[in-house]
């Protein structure tokens, strides 16, 4: 992880605050413990994220904690309530199963300790919720989809079904692509989703598409680089080369891109996430108002929260360089392993 905390991602982070108005950093944040509840830590993104948070906490003197749930709706509620009883001010919590976690959510707020949603959103009234903007994420897999494959079979693999991210992501790709499923262009042929957002499950979806339709498929749109490395490895097994999108801008993803076994991510930045949604619970913690929040609504319950949204990033084989030149991955993690037909960032 070291290589991602570069001087070169922080002028990033600092420069894409001043853009987006996030809020600047508290001072100082001394006897402040912020505990952060992960659902699936062991995706490769997440190291980014955290190591986000842990640059706004430790920077301001406060303390950072923290617990996996590995998956498992259980043990996140657990984790949230040991997370309390050692002593958390305030909490970051990653769901994954928004309805499982919502009464512990309450409970904590009810006892004064504020809780950011983390990426995953949880629609409990007083919850502060940070995240990227879901919907641009849908547009964009639409459009780097019709941008290679304009017709065809398109498989369609989905995040799990308990996260509104997965609907909120869906609802703006299914807008941009209706008029080609009206004329008959695009036809979709398999359609899922996916438990826990899980590669393994992903991976045997798309065998089972492909299998029930004669690997007559031209373009694969899965929902982010976790499940699309799954995917990515069905596809080679049958020896497809077809289009594959995915989301996250996972250094993994990236160098599937250049290797060709990937089209494209939606490259959300985490590591400048992490940092936005530490300065949230940090200055909630003092009791202060965070500076240019907006109120989202846009949840399938319509609950009114207070949140920041952040932009994101389509990148393909042509402007991999954007995410080396800011210290996000490194050339080398990028371009390991590519021969045949090298981007040109890898040349």
């Amino acid at each position: 992880m070291s290589n991602l905390i570069t001087k070169g991602i922080k002028a990033f982070a600092a420069a894409a605050v001043v853009a987006t108005g996030l809020a600047s950093v508290p001072a100082s944040a001394d006897e402040i413990t912020v505990g952060v509840s992960w659902y699936k830590f062991a995706d490769e993104r997440w190291k980014i994220d955290e190591a986000g948070i842990k640059s706004v906490v430790e920077a301001a003197g406060g303390k950072y904690i923290s617990a996996d749930a590995n998956f498992s709706p259980e043990k996140s509620v657990a984790d949230v309530e040991n997370l309390i009883t050692r002593g958390a001010d305030v909490l970051i919590i990653m769901s994954g199963v928004a309805d499982a976690i919502g009464p512990t959510v309450k409970a904590a707020l009810d006892e004064g300790i504020p809780v950011v949603a983390y990426d995953q959103l949880i629609e409990v009234p007083g919850t502060f919720y940070v995240s990227f903007d879901a919907r641009s994420v849908g547009k964009e897999l639409a459009a780097g989809m019709l941008a290679v494959a304009p017709e065809g079979n398109y498989a369609i693999i989905k995040g799990d079904d308990g996260d509104p991210n997965t609907h909120q992501m869906f609802g703006a790709y299914q807008d941009v692509m209706k008029p080609k499923y009206d004329s008959g262009a695009i036809k979709v042929v398999g359609e899922q989703f996916v438990d826990s957002w899980r590669p393994e499950t992903a991976k045997d979806t798309i065998e089972q598409i492909l299998t029930a339709n004669n690997n007559d498929v031209q373009a694969v749109m899965v929902m982010n680089d976790g499940m699309a490395s799954g995917v990515a490895q069905a596809l080679s097994e049958q020896g497809l080369e077809i289009p594959l999108s995915g989301q996250d801008g996972a250094p993994g993803a990236l160098n599937r891109i250049a290797r060709g076994e990937q089209t494209f991510t939606i490259w959300k930045n985490a590591f400048q996430l992490g940092e936005a949604a530490a300065t949230v619970a940090l200055t909630l913690a003092k009791g202060e108002e965070v500076a240019n929040k907006i109120k989202f609504s846009g949840g399938p319950q319509g609950v009114e929260l207070d949140a920041m949204l952040l932009p994101v990033d389509r990148i393909d084989a042509s402007n991999l360089d954007k995410t080396i030149d800011v210290g996000w991955a490194t050339k080398e993690r990028v371009c390991a392993g590519v021969t045949d037909n090298p981007p040109a960032v890898c040349q």
